[in-house]
């Protein structure tokens, strides 16, 4: 991203906010098609609303934000088109929704100093392009790849009891096999059995073949599907149609034979193939041979930014914590209100049934959030309610009043317990006690600080005025800090006289 002037930050922060509400209205938009699919509107809105935020962001100079929102719009428009079976469209739709999450936190990491990174969202974009079956990016297309490599095959006898078939007559005999793989992979039901199959074909290709290019192709396949068998890497929308290009490189070599097939390698396919062997999250047999091989450790380095930022992106962000207080207010507000009304009207505890189930989700959401002490103070309220309700404990407003102040006091926590949670590991404690008196002198210098830097800039653009005179904008700053730091000195000399006088007083009270 560009760089901005100081007085645009104001503008820009304008803009996030009006992305923001823009994506919220594509959010909502998606979920009105999850439920109608047969409605091809609402993802059309969708479409319209990305292709508006697109054009906002390449306005801003924010590259990688910009290249996601375009993606997204190009499969929204693509789900739109109304030629997309029934499992295309909810893993479309899945895709979409994903990204309406990641690209406000990105942005507003973005505008808040980071770096735009556009292959933070790498596998992001992956799994959009996947989805509507466009040609899929990698860092081998940013990084000039040298995919030579120098393992060939090696001739083997046939095992005793087998034909001796060549490798496209094997292709042609096993592709049937993978292919059932495939589809056990794809639609989730068979996913190990696919897995074992899908390797096992694999191995084969790999024995047999005569050509470099056939044996490294289905050697690196093999390394993929072993990533995928000790759950190094996610069977993501990417690698299924990664694996789904294998397969039809199977029917080109028993269409094609080796030998022509060997004059037109697949090398876009081998190059996406190494970029998840090298990003497997462990290491086999199979694994570690490619990475050696091909070098995929000097060629495709894992940048520790690039990781950080990922992590990051799929972190909770500041605004989604302050979601889910909202949501968490909103439904002990209603506990609150039912209370206050069941107190001035009366009635059976019997119509204090339904705060059960709210209690519950709270202390649901609590759970997952993983803030188990605020869950058990909840899981206590909710057994003292169920009491009442029940009749073994009196329903008079007092057990009531008990219950609402311990909720009282689980919202007036609940703002800090989030903060903790997306603060970084070694932080403080958020809550910490902290000294009245320093948090104002705290506050005293932020405020002269942000001050003179309002002077600074307005002095600055004086001078670069070309009828001003820089000697004289640059003699009135220094006038406007020298004043200042006057000033700084008295405040502190009043401030150290203030606190000797209470330690005298302290003193003689002693």
């Amino acid at each position: 991203m560009a760089d901005f002037p100081a007085a645009d930050e104001q503008a820009l922060q304008l803009v996030a906010r009006e992305l923001g509400a823009t994506l919220n209205e594509v959010r909502i938009a998606l979920e009105a098609a999850a439920e109608t699919p047969a409605d091809q509107g609402p993802v059309a809105t969708a479409a319209e609303h990305l292709h508006t935020a697109r054009g906002v962001l390449r306005v801003v100079e924010v590259y990688g934000a910009a290249l996601l929102a375009e993606e997204m719009e190009n499969s929204a428009r693509w789900l739109a088109g109304g030629v997309v079976g029934g499992r295309q469209f909810t893993e479309g739709l899945d895709a979409l929704m994903r990204a309406c999450v990641q690209l406000p936190t990105y942005l507003e990491r973005v505008l808040s100093g980071g770096r735009d990174l556009a292959l933070v969202l790498l596998p992001l974009l992956n799994d959009l392009r996947a989805v509507r079956g466009a040609a899929l990016l990698s860092e081998g297309t940013l990084l000039s790849l040298n995919l030579r490599s120098e393992r060939a095959p090696a001739a083997r006898a046939p095992r005793s009891g087998e034909p001796n078939l060549s490798v496209a007559q094997w292709a042609r005999r096993l592709r049937p096999r993978f292919q059932a793989g495939l589809l056990g992979l794809i639609r989730g039901d068979r996913e190990e059995a696919g897995l074992i199959a899908l390797a096992e074909v694999a191995a084969r290709i790999e024995e047999t073949a005569t050509t470099t290019s056939v044996y490294q192709l289905w050697w690196v396949v093999g390394a993929v599907l072993e990533a995928l068998r000790a759950g190094g890497l996610t069977a993501s929308a990417t690698v299924k149609r990664l694996l789904g290009q294998a397969d039809r490189e199977l029917r080109r070599l028993f269409d094609s034979g080796e030998a022509t097939y060997a004059g037109a390698p697949p090398l876009e396919l081998l190059n996406n193939l190494l970029y998840y062997v090298a990003r497997a999250e462990c290491t086999g047999p199979r694994i570690a041979a490619v990475r050696a091989a091909f070098r995929l450790d000097e060629l495709l380095p894992v940048d520790e930014v690039i990781e950080q930022e990922r992590e990051s992106l799929s972190a909770p962000s500041v605004r989604l914590m302050r979601t889910v207080a909202a949501a968490i207010r909103e439904d002990l507000g209603r506990i609150k209100d039912a209370f206050d009304l069941f107190t001035r009207t009366g009635g059976p505890p019997a119509e204090l049934a339904p705060q059960i189930e709210m209690l519950q989700k709270v202390g649901d959401t609590l759970a997952v959030l993983g803030l188990g002490s605020m869950r058990e103070r909840v899981q206590g309220e909710l057994a003292r309610l169920t009491a009442v309700i029940e009749g073994r404990t009196p329903s008079g407003p007092d057990a009531l009043i008990d219950i609402a102040a311990t909720l009282i006091g689980i919202e007036d926590g609940l703002d800090e317990a989030l903060v903790q949670l997306i603060m970084p590991p070694g932080a403080p404690a958020a809550g910490g006690e902290v000294d009245p008196e320093f948090r104002q002198v705290t506050e005293a210098v932020v405020r002269e600080c942000i001050v003179n830097l309002a002077r600074i800039k307005e002095l600055l653009a004086q001078a670069l005025d070309p009828t001003g005179d820089p000697a004289a904008a640059a003699a009135r700053c220094g006038a406007g800090c020298a004043v200042r730091r006057g000033h700084d000195r008295a405040g502190a000399g009043r401030r150290a006289s203030a606190g000797s006088g209470r330690a005298r007083t302290c003193a003689r009270r002693g």
